[in-house]
């Protein structure tokens, strides 16, 4: 477009040229912060927490409240105030130094040196039903606000595991992810052997199988699966469009089979299973069965499918692009390809009730 052909463009129609290259990108953007919002709530939080649970059960500290006992006049410590006990043990001594520094004419305030020996391991901070040592509370409080500290003792040593062993959460997050992973190849592995796919189809026979709805939610989710990651399904996968839900609305597609004999004996040709998903989520969607003849294979691969659908249409492939010449040479080729069709459809197919040729 020349210079002169911007100046007759209205600011309507600018920006709206400037919104149609921008989009694209403001959309794909958007499209990975909602995955990765997905992946951060569902995958990698649930496994942070199952991680820091397991870690907070060997760095438990924690003893019962009958083991220690209060303190009648102890000082205020730094986070948790006079909520605390001592040992018993900790508590005779301490009185007994009370009692001589009043009767040498003492102050009833403890000295800066009693505060220091009150943080000693023998100090427990009381949390529901467990009582922690003070310097596990007090390394924890330092990290976290107020407004969030943990109410029980194991939220605090889940937190103590990342304040005291780890550099942050994205390091605890990189382990967690390791883990998971190790954990679904070892499961796959478990899988893979007879006794494990015994256990496998027990579970899902006896416990899945007894649960009304659950049942039917697992199906249909397994279904899905099976069909996106089982081997043998894979290599006879294709992507294919076809009108629907009217004439002249394409759809796209994933054929996943032959379908059932009856629709294809009303539909008098061979029809096929086609999964149909739907934008941006592409594990639901509808399945249907399409005579093959109002079906055509389109040149992309599954996972250019996928980024198509996921984007709602604004990632197309390189090659499916549609530009001036390339669809005209198309519609050429289209036009040329009928005829030929049609001339071999003109032609009756042979038939055994036509009369033979006489014996000489």
């Amino acid at each position: 477009m020349t210079k002169s052909e911007t100046h007759h463009l209205s600011p309507t129609k600018i920006f709206l040229r400037g919104l149609a290259i921008s989009l694209p990108t403001i959309l794909t953007i958007v499209i990975l912060l909602w995955l990765g919002s997905l992946l951060n709530t569902y995958i990698i939080s649930p496994t942070n927490s199952m991680v820091k649970f397991v870690f907070a059960q060997f760095i438990d500290h924690s003893v019962p409240l009958d083991q220690v006992v209060t303190l009648p006049e102890g000082p205020p410590l730094p986070f948790c105030d006079r909520n605390y006990r001592v040992t018993p043990k900790l508590k005779e001594e301490y009185l007994k130094h009370w009692k001589t520094a009043r009767q040498t004419g003492g102050t009833e305030v403890p000295t800066e040196v009693e505060k220091q020996w009150l943080r000693l391991a023998e100090v427990f901070v009381v949390m529901n039903n467990r009582a922690v040592p003070y310097l596990d509370y007090e390394e924890v409080s330092r990290h976290i606000p107020k407004n969030r500290m943990p109410v029980t003792h194991t939220g605090l040593y889940m937190e103590l595991v990342v304040v005291r062993h780890f550099p942050g959460y994205f390091h605890l997050s990189a382990i967690a992810i390791c883990l998971l992973i190790v954990l679904i190849y070892m499961l796959g592995r478990f899988v893979t052997v007879r006794i494990g796919a015994w256990f496998v189809g027990k579970f899902e026979t006896l416990v899945i199988s007894s649960l009304p709805v659950v049942r039917n939610v697992y199906s249909s989710i397994k279904q899905v699966t099976d069909f996106l990651f089982s081997e043998n399904q894979i290599e006879v996968r294709k992507v294919v469009a076809f009108q629907y839900p009217s004439k002249g609305i394409w759809s796209l597609g994933f054929v996943t089979g032959e379908s059932l004999l009856d629709i294809a004996a009303k539909a008098g040709e061979p029809c096929v299973s086609i999964l149909v998903p739907t934008s941006p989520m592409p594990m639901t969607g509808y399945t249907m069965s399409v005579p093959k003849s109002e079906t055509i294979d389109l040149d992309i691969t599954v996972d250019q499918a996928f980024q198509f659908i996921v984007s709602c249409g604004v990632l197309v492939p390189p090659h499916q692009k549609v530009t001036a010449e390339e669809l005209q040479k198309r519609i050429l080729e289209h036009q040329t390809t009928i005829p030929e069709n049609a001339n071999r459809a003109d032609q009756p197919p042979p038939t055994s009730d036509a009369p033979s040729a006489p014996d000489n």
